[in-house]
């Protein structure tokens, strides 16, 4: 049987105080009685409808919100169950079904509104309570003394009404509990029935107006659970259509901006699995570079963990490439990018090689179809959530596969703030991301249902340095790797040991500038201070001969030919480093190598300890110490190795080293 959404009001509307058959009820008021009681600005009820000349009975879950203009239904019968939020800034009505479905009305067209509206200042507000239910002085409410309903002392009001188009007469009598009754909120004086006896013409479908034949009403409305409590429980996704797209929908908000860099620590839900896995993402679009360290196995991400790396992708688009990076045994796999990763898609105008999605497309959001949808909570934040239906979202041309999903993304308030690494604050940040829908291989397997939900922590908006994509692990044969060590002038040591990663960071852009090469190929930069000029080192890495497959790949150098063009540079006085130190510290400088300086016959280690050992000149107490440096020379010789080490532990670990 059809579900009546109208419930009380609808055999209400439209009324006048004249005409009504005197049989059903006196609109003359006799007895005015105590003190109407006021219904609260905000309240939530449970309304069991019996409808009896129909012999069916519904339930309603009432939620109405005056002061944030709002109202919503939970309604339920014959077995099924359907949502109605009423959002009057659009004016609209989404009346959400079991299946999943949601149908977008124009309040201002529809025929019927449970909670109704005026207009204030020219924006739809919600009606107020007391002419919602069609009860307070203005309906001339009669008293008619206490009764009991339910076990319930109450006092009892009635109204009579009359509506002229469908010649109708209608009793509509309210019982409130009395005051001083204990009730379950603890508030006073509480709806607990409405009933409403009368009769009206019945509908004509051809005249789409009233027939000449009467029908009687009556309905009986038991109020249950009545309270206007606030703060003791979140209910705000009442009024959302959370995890729904309703199509049609007015969209009222655009979705954030994206960041062309970032970093964020990402738990994914399997719900249909039942597992969890925890994954760092580190994006940046000008450099052209993602990474994502995971766990490659459920069992081991069943932890809350974002603990030692077990496995990492780096997508190199410059050179079109993947490496995909393991621990415990280290191994490094390199391959051409994957159309099927996240962070790829299949390039429009050359349809056999991938390019990098911007963030904005890694969000989805080149999708028109995202919709503001309201607010929320996630993990105590209040934010702001989008959704959106997309039906083979970016499957390459010719796939035989298939996609169904709703995703929903939910983003920090803007009045909510959050602060990054580098101290800096930051609003409106993605907090969680669902997804849900089916999957087919092709046409002729079963779709498969997948639901995840991905949260995420410590977004990241600030730059992603060069290091967080190292990938030197994947070139340790000694004739992938060129040591280059050179000097510089001394004059700003104590600006650079100040702010030694800004200096690396300008050396790593300055040294692949020289050689011509992605400074994804500069690794193992460091610096140490001698009594003269400071010696500068790094470490230049192969190009590999898998071929990549992306259009943004720029022509890559040999590592030979790399280390020519940058010794080159460095003896003809033009490898300069433009370093920018913090604004606190002091201004810009550049510092241009000396010419001459460079070497490359050592490896890093021996190059390291040569310039730092100890001086050979003789000081006062040298002859004194010889004769207790004999009687311990068999104790030293055993802690030499010992010696080394603990000398060396204050040395720079080389920028970018990550082994």
């Amino acid at each position: 049987m059809k579900l009546v959404v109208a419930l009380l009001v609808c055999c209400l509307v439209v009324v006048s105080g004249q005409g009504p058959d005197p049989e059903i009820c006196d609109p003359n008021p006799t007895n005015p009685g105590p003190a109407l009681p006021e219904l609260p600005p905000m309240f939530q009820v449970r309304v069991e409808a019996n409808i009896v000349e129909k012999n069916y009975t519904m339930v309603q879950h009432e939620f109405y919100d005056y002061p944030n203009n709002r109202g919503a239904l939970m309604s339920y019968g014959n077995g099924s169950r359907r949502h109605e939020v009423y959002d009057y800034a659009t004016l609209e009505r989404f009346t959400i079904f079991d299946n999943g479905t949601c149908l977008t009305s124009n309040m201002s067209t529809s025929r019927f509104n449970f909670f109704s509206y005026h207009m204030e200042h020219g924006h739809a507000h919600i009606n107020k309570a007391g002419f919602i239910l069609h009860f307070g002085a203005q309906f001339n409410e009669t008293y008619n003394g206490t009764t009991t309903v339910r076990g319930i002392p109450v006092n009892h009001w009635y109204s009579c009404m009359h509506n002229s188009t469908w010649n109708s007469t209608y009793k509509l009598d309210f019982y409130f509990s009395v005051p001083g009754y204990q009730t379950a909120s603890g508030q006073d004086q509480i709806p607990v029935r409405a009933e409403i006896r009368g009769k009206r013409l019945t509908f004509n479908p051809q005249t789409k107006g009233p027939s000449r034949e009467y029908k009687s009403i009556h309905h009986i409305y038991d109020f249950q659970g009545f309270h206007s409590r606030t703060g003791h429980r979140d209910m705000t996704w009442v009024y959302q259509t959370e995890g729904v797209v309703c199509p049609g929908r007015v969209n009222t908000k655009p979705v954030p901006s994206t960041p062309l860099q970032f970093y964020a620590e990402v738990e994914m839900v399997n719900m249909k699995n039942q597992t969890v896995q925890y994954m760092r993402e580190y994006f940046d679009y000008n450099s052209k570079l993602f990474r994502v360290d995971f766990h490659p196995t459920s069992n081991r991400s069943r932890k809350w963990s974002f603990g030692p790396v077990q496995h990492k992708a780096i997508h190199d688009y410059n050179s079109g490439l993947e490496y995909l990076i393991s621990y415990q045994p280290e191994n490094c796999t390199i391959r051409p990018i994957s159309n099927y990763s996240f962070d790829a898609d299949i390039d429009a105008s050359d349809h056999t090689k991938v390019h990098m999605k911007t963030s904005y497309e890694m969000f989805h959001f080149d999708d028109k179809d995202f919709t503001y949808s309201g607010v929320s909570r996630v993990r105590d934040i209040q934010t702001d959530v989008w959704v959106s239906r997309e039906v083979n979202y970016h499957v390459p041309q010719g796939s035989k596969y298939s996609t169904d999903f709703t995703y929903q993304w939910y983003f920090s308030a803007e009045n909510w703030t959050s602060t990054t690494r580098g101290s800096v604050n930051q609003s409106q940040v993605p907090i969680r991301l669902s997804r849900k829908g089916t999957w087919q291989r092709d046409d002729s397997s079963a779709p498969h249902e997948s639901e995840l939900v991905f949260n995420m922590f410590n977004f990241d908006s600030g730059e992603q340095h060069l290091w967080h994509f190292d990938v030197s692990l994947c070139f340790k044969e000694p004739n992938m790797q060129k040591g280059v060590f050179f000097q510089v002038p001394a004059l700003y040591n104590d600006l650079i040991s100040g702010d030694k990663y800004r200096f690396y960071r300008a050396v790593q852009a300055a040294v692949a500038e020289a050689a011509g090469i992605h400074a994804l190929r500069v690794t193992e930069v460091w610096h140490t201070a001698t009594d003269g000029p400071l010696w500068v080192g790094a470490t230049l890495l192969e190009h590999p001969k898998v071929k990549g497959d992306s259009v943004e790949m720029t022509q890559q150098k040999p590592l030979e030919t790399a280390f020519s063009d940058f010794k080159q540079r460095l003896d003809a006085n033009a490898l300069v480093i433009r370093f920018a130190p913090d604004p606190s510290r002091g201004q810009e400088v550049y510092l241009t190598a000396l010419p001459g300086s460079l070497e490359t016959s050592k490896d890093f280690i021996t190059f390291l300890s040569q310039k730092n050992k100890p001086s050979n000149t003789y000081r006062p107490g040298t002859v004194a110490g010889i004769a207790i440096g004999t009687t311990l020379l068999g104790a030293l010789i055993g802690v030499g190795g010992a010696w080394f080490m603990w000398k060396y532990r204050l040395q720079d670990v080389p920028y970018g080293t990550q082994t």
